[in-house]
């Protein structure tokens, strides 16, 4: 093993979907990536499938750190959670394990307090890598909401080093 692993870090989502690659203390990549295509259940996991497949190709992660998700009697959870396992099958089919974290622990373990809010996360991820202070002060909540994705990502990656 590395004494550095790379963790491709994934905050799933079926809107839109951040990731960030980290390497010991470095953030080496961040994005979100936007579904645009939203025709179809099968549309929106045939587009992920092919990203997850992209990112492990282009990044090489030794690990993969994703946020679990939760289930709800709705469509738009239940499509979640098909994505979810879709990325577990992507990265078990090219050897790469997966770790996955309850959005709590996250929270509990980045900021101190498991119920934290979205802008608390954001708070401490950028105390960590002050060069995504531009992506957290935004003019309109969209745009907050948008960049939210990026720092849960991070947040899940800075969970999985401590991990390692």
């Amino acid at each position: 093993m590395p004494q550095h692993q790379r963790i491709l870090a994934i905050d799933p989502g079926t809107r839109e979907l951040g990731v960030a690659l980290l390497e010991g203390r470095s953030l080496l990549y961040h994005d979100v990536h936007v579904f645009l295509h939203r025709e179809s259940p099968n549309t929106i996991l045939k587009e992920g499938r092919a990203m997850i497949l992209r990112l492990i190709r282009d990044l090489k992660p030794d690990v993969i750190a994703m946020e679990k998700t939760f289930f709800a009697n709705n469509r738009n959870s239940a499509l979640l959670n098909v994505f979810s396992d879709e990325i577990r099958a992507v990265a078990r089919s090219r050897r790469v394990p997966v770790r996955a974290y309850a959005p709590s622990t996250v929270k509990k373990r980045v900021t101190g307090n498991g119920r934290a809010g979205k802008a608390e996360v954001a708070q401490v991820v950028v105390s960590r890598y002050p060069e995504l202070k531009v992506y957290l002060d935004q003019d309109r909540k969209w745009k907050t909401r948008f960049h939210a994705n990026r720092f849960d990502a991070i947040a899940v990656g800075i969970v999985a080093l401590q991990d390692l």
